[in-house]
């Protein structure tokens, strides 16, 4: 009873405590006020790579799907 006491409880909650505690190893880094990160997100969407964009936009050649629903029965 003792030992679950210990592994389940006093050694999470130490764990926890002495995490907060620490100092981190390396310096985190200070952006701009983003947050979430929606800007790094939104840069690697719409191109933040230093490359000029496409001077024409080229349609994929694809086929369309077509379902064959003839096998399938209907609800009664």
């Amino acid at each position: 009873m003792l030992a679950a006491v210990l592994i389940f409880i006093v050694l999470p909650v130490a764990l926890i405590a002495l995490a907060f505690r620490m100092k981190p190893l390396v310096e985190t880094d200070r952006g701009r006020g983003d947050a979430l990160g929606g800007m790094r997100a939104a840069g690697g969407m719409f191109g933040s790579h230093g490359l000029a964009p496409d001077e024409r936009a080229v349609r994929e050649d694809t086929e369309r799907v077509r379902f064959d629903l003839a096998q399938v029965k209907t609800r009664e």
